[in-house]
């Protein structure tokens, strides 16, 4: 009886921490311990991509982008919101949208530069 109060607390708290594991905005992701370049060399550096809009924030000046492996931020594929360095590069997007971009990385900000 012991062993299966024991089994029933662990699937309780199992189940209970499956919505605890995934990222919001990273397409349910676990981001943690994922080298993301947070080094000086990446910082500045222009990286590309190539994806497909997934939503656009006119008011925020975001979007998320369902992009593929990014080699030189050692990145896999996933969905990210990015901001843009301006915002008319918004009026080149739009929902389900295949684009190539160029973005820096400034802090803790992405910042798309240019969308083709």
């Amino acid at each position: 009886m012991k062993r299966l109060m024991v089994l029933a607390a662990v699937l309780a708290l199992s189940i209970a921490m499956i919505p605890l594991g995934r990222a919001q905005g990273m397409g349910g992701m676990d981001m943690k311990g994922m080298d993301m370049g947070k080094d000086k060399k990446s910082e500045g550096k222009t990286h590309k991509g190539a994806g497909t809009v997934k939503k656009v924030d006119p008011a925020s000046g975001k979007v998320t982008i369902a992009h593929g492996p990014i080699p030189t931020m050692k990145w896999p594929a996933m969905n990210m919101t990015f901001t843009v360095k301006d915002k008319a590069l918004l009026g080149k997007l739009s929902q389900d949208k295949k684009v190539e971009f160029e973005f820096v990385e400034r802090g803790s900000d992405y910042l798309i530069t240019s969308v083709k």
